[in-house]
């Protein structure tokens, strides 16, 4: 018996010096072009997490800007940066990212140790993370990118990179493709009840004569009038899809957003979640009394009261001036997304700012020339405005 255990750790020996050897080789020889052909956001990661002291984890709002109007292009990020030149700010953006990517983003964090590292990094990062609402909902949740964003969250790990690599060939994550993905979100649209029947919150009732978002936006479809104007029926139509929906615990993301709390108490890093503000004029505007501004309102309010339980510091631009003074500050006109002109993208950082140095009252020096470097609202593009116009006296005011 012992002679056929000493076999078998030979060999397990053997094993094991044969995958290190293995894994150097791949490490040293073919590591870094996967990273670039897989996962090239991992490096950008790596670089915010050695380099910066203020770390922003976002999606597209960050980075998007209106090329008809706009003459400055800086983030939010780079506004920050700005308005605080003394500490580094590093942003992580990417197109269609949410809480779930994020959360893994943390596997990098220096101060996330390997079981055989033993000494601490101790790196004080700030982390500000943009939440946006509408990725919380079952058009984000079940995405057509969500295989390729997986496959570049696989290398978001400190594992061995061979078997990084391994999980890659066995597609050992979440590879489901794009058709199963509109099989989901269909199916959630047509059997998920949105309409509230008082189980959303004893201050809070939803009211809605649609049971789903199928037999809304079916009953947006069945309206034919040649007067209604096409552009406005489609955009009303992924409105509906975007922001009817009503949060609770079992959602994904909330459980992301949690989770993300209780690493960054583990990591002992200073969490701050910011709120982005949606388009609710077009919402408003779209749909009579409110019926689709209850819904955004009712996940706002639900966000906040969790965020206030788990202790998480909270930038609330939900309410944002600069985003409820002009629609046109809000880039796409005809799909809701979160895309803003230069004069949110700074509103929302000078809002950091307050929070970040711990001084709400004080005045924050502005550091850009007012002169030919404002948005230039005299450039005219095709807006949504006069179309919406013509939809609400057919439709509402009829």
């Amino acid at each position: 018996m012992k002679t056929i255990l000493i076999h078998i750790a030979i060999r397990l020996g053997f094993v094991v010096i044969l995958f290190i050897g293995f894994n150097f080789i791949y490490q040293k020889e073919f590591y870094a072009s996967d990273v670039q052909k897989y996962s090239r956001v991992k490096n950008r990661i790596d670089s915010a997490f050695k380099n910066g002291e203020i770390i922003y984890l976002g999606e597209s709002s960050n980075t998007s800007y209106n090329p008809w109007t706009d003459t400055l292009k800086q983030s939010i990020s780079d506004f920050l940066q700005l308005y605080i030149p003394s500490q580094k700010v590093e942003a992580v953006t990417h197109e269609s990212y949410h809480p779930g990517l994020f959360k893994q983003m943390f596997n990098l964090h220096p101060n996330n140790h390997r079981p055989w590292e033993f000494m601490a990094m101790n790196h004080n990062h700030t982390i500000v993370l943009g939440v946006n609402i509408r990725t919380c909902g079952p058009t984000a949740v079940f995405s057509r990118n969500e295989a390729s964003n997986q496959q570049e969250a696989l290398f978001y790990s400190k594992r061995p990179s061979l078997l990084t690599r391994l999980f890659l060939s066995l597609k050992y994550y979440d590879h489901r493709d794009a058709l199963e993905m509109e099989r989901l979100k269909f199916q959630w649209w047509r059997l998920v009840d949105i309409s509230g029947d008082g189980n959303v919150g004893d201050t809070f009732h939803i009211s809605n004569k649609y049971k789903t978002v199928k037999t809304w936006i079916d009953d947006l479809a069945s309206d034919q009038r040649p007067e209604l104007p096409v552009q406005v029926k489609n955009m009303a139509d992924a409105y509906v899809k975007e922001f009817a929906f009503l949060l609770d615990d079992n959602n994904v993301r909330v459980q992301d957003l949690k989770e993300i709390v209780e690493i960054c108490n583990k990591l002992s890093g200073k969490l701050i979640f910011h709120i982005l503000p949606p388009n609710k004029q077009h919402a408003n505007a779209l749909f009579n009394q409110g019926e689709l501004i209850q819904y955004l309102n009712y996940n706002y309010l639900f966000l906040k009261k969790r965020f206030s339980e788990w202790g998480v510091t909270v930038v609330d631009n939900y309410n944002l001036p600069e985003a409820n003074e002009k629609v046109s500050r809000f880039t796409d006109q005809w799909y809701p997304t979160e895309h803003y002109d230069a004069a949110i993208r700074k509103a929302i950082a000078k809002s950091l700012v307050n929070v970040i140095e711990g001084q709400k009252s004080r005045t924050i020096k502005e550091v850009f020339p007012t002169r030919n470097n404002e948005p230039n609202f005299n450039i005219k593009m095709p807006y949504s405005d006069s179309l919406i116009w013509v939809w609400k006296q057919v439709k509402w005011l009829k």
